[in-house]
């Protein structure tokens, strides 16, 4: 087989116009929609690029809010967890407060029926002995005691106070009966009556006369009434005294 040049020469022009054609109406083309579909798959990496960062950071902005979220809801659980603390303490205290309160009272209370117990106890006692000492100094009345009281009141009259005397004196002035009044229970001697008379006159520092009468209640003893004063030395005064004094 013989090699034709020139059908050789002619396949490498055809083949070079080929190329040519190819490079002319093809190749720039293909080309340039290389070069497009380059710059569109380029835009496209760009903006899942661009969604990816923007996706990242809407993820940590997320993740920032659970946190900032995490930490509110925290802080709200501590402040209520406060909150219900300082609530139970404070009703701990109002209940403690109230307890000790009512414990007070409580104790005021028995106290006070304590008190009132003694008082009644006290009273039924005084009660009871005014009753026997009344019976006793009773029993024991007779004109000899009264006699003694009655030298008992004659020996200490002239030896009152300064105070008691110019009571008396200014009581026996402005009697407007005149006359101080003296009961006993027993009928008085004329000796005791006297006797009696001066040492009032003596006390006072002026005459007095003496009006006498008898008052059984008196038990034993004197009772002299010179209007703004009441002297006495008896028994019903003296049981008298001893039940006040007992209240």
């Amino acid at each position: 087989m013989e090699l034709d040049w020139s059908t050789f020469l002619l396949e490498i022009v055809n083949f070079l116009i080929l190329i040519w054609i190819l490079k002319h109406f093809l190749y720039r083309p293909v080309r340039a929609s290389i070069e497009a579909r380059r710059e569109r798959v380029a835009a496209a990496l760009e903006q899942a690029e661009a969604a990816r960062a923007e996706a990242e950071q809407a993820r940590a902005g997320l993740e920032a809010q659970r946190e900032a979220l995490a930490q509110e809801r925290g802080e709200a659980r501590a402040g209520l967890e406060r909150e219900l603390a300082a609530e139970r303490e404070r009703r701990l205290t109002a209940l403690a407060e109230e307890l000790e309160r009512e414990r007070e009272k409580a104790q005021a209370l028995a106290e006070r029926e304590r008190t009132e117990t003694e008082r009644r106890t006290q009273e039924a006692a005084l009660a009871l002995a005014g009753r026997f000492a009344g019976r006793l100094l009773g029993a024991i009345a007779s004109p000899e005691l009264e006699a003694q009281l009655i030298d008992l009141v004659i020996d200490q009259l002239p030896d009152l106070p300064e105070q008691r005397r110019e009571d008396l004196a200014t009581a026996v002035a402005h009697n407007d009966a005149a006359e101080v009044q003296v009961q006993s229970a027993y009928p008085v001697t004329e000796y005791r009556r006297q006797a009696l008379a001066d040492a009032l006159r003596q006390a006072a520092g002026q005459d007095v006369a003496c009006s006498f009468s008898l008052e059984p209640a008196l038990i034993a003893g004197l009772s002299i009434d010179a209007g703004a004063l009441l002297l006495g030395a008896n028994l019903r005064d003296e049981l008298r005294f001893f039940a006040e004094a007992g209240q």
